[in-house]
């Protein structure tokens, strides 16, 4: 018979050594290439849409009411590795669906939201207080995406209606951050609402560690706004008396008044006011209020408008 062959031994221990070396160079250079990918992917260019079990509001609109809310994430990350159980954010969506309610609500413009959170669940808190508030559609505009695309956390801006919405786009800010370094990058989410006469409708969250940075989004921002205004709604993180509020004033696109009222941040002690909600000069503001909660850092702000004639 003849004896079969063996491997020799050095020349094993050789195969052996290189596929431990393929998967410790191989598996990091994996997930370095899926992270860039996933930080660089265009895809945040297009607002993220969607549609709830609820019916759209219909009919001749003669009055809106809007909320402008930072939710800080319902607290989701609570520093280092640690964050909430899925359990905990639904307890504070669940909060935040019901103030909604209590203030009937008909369009809500929402910073520091999660659409993905990996660490915390596979809970979406867009869709999720969309559907829970009674809302009929939604649209997101990530400020960032960080991690793989399987496992990531994805944060931005977003509009929850009563009634229909088209995307217009997501449009990045002046001073961004590197998408490996994203908590100070800001973008705005632009949408159009036909049933308010096609009006533009932007969810933001302006710069919040430099006021000079923040200017320059405002003006990047008004370049956009149509000569008849926008709505406007988010975390501005300028108050009153800050160039990027008087250069608002100044445009001559929007109704002041909505500047005016009462403190939001921070909200154990509210001293600025930093959240707003802007419409177009055209539109009056019958009423506002700041709303008193402990479900996020910032206090929400709600206001009435009555829409002009034509926009009805």
């Amino acid at each position: 018979m003849r004896s079969m062959a063996k491997t020799p031994q050095p020349k094993r221990k050789r195969r052996w050594l290189r596929r431990v070396l393929l998967i410790v160079i191989g598996l990091p250079l994996l997930f370095a290439l899926l992270f860039s990918l996933n930080g660089l992917w265009p895809g945040w260019k297009t607002p993220e849409t969607g549609t709830t079990k609820h019916a759209q509001r219909t009919g001749t609109v003669k009055r809106v009411r809007v909320m402008a809310f930072n939710i800080a994430k319902c607290f989701a990350h609570q520093g280092g590795m640690k964050f909430r159980d899925e359990s905990e954010v639904k307890t504070c969506l669940d909060r935040i669906a019901a103030l909604m309610q209590r203030e009937r609500v008909d369009l809500a413009f929402l910073s520091e939201i999660n659409f993905d959170c990996a660490p915390c669940g596979s809970i979406n808190q867009v869709e999720y207080l969309a559907d829970k508030a009674g809302f009929h559609s939604w649209s997101f505009g990530a400020n960032y995406s960080f991690g793989v695309f399987f496992y990531r956390i994805r944060s931005g801006n977003a509009l929850l209606s009563r009634f229909a919405l088209e995307p217009v786009g997501v449009k990045q800010l002046r001073h961004g951050t590197p998408f490996y370094n994203p908590m100070g990058n800001r973008r705005l989410l632009w949408m159009k609402i036909p049933a308010l006469g096609g009006v533009r409708a932007g969810a933001l969250r302006n710069d919040s560690f430099d006021i000079d940075r923040n200017r320059d989004q405002v003006e990047q921002l008004l370049a956009d706004v149509p000569a008849t205004g926008a709505l406007l709604g988010g975390d501005f993180n300028a108050w009153p008396g800050t160039q990027p509020i008087t250069l608002f004033q100044r445009s001559g696109r929007f109704n002041n008044a909505c500047f005016e009222g009462p403190p939001t941040f921070p909200v154990d002690k509210p001293k600025h006011r930093i959240d707003f909600i802007v419409a177009p000069k055209a539109w009056r503001l019958v009423e506002q209020h700041v709303v008193k909660t402990d479900v996020s850092d910032h206090l929400p702000v709600v206001a009435t408008f009555e829409m002009p004639e034509k926009s009805r």
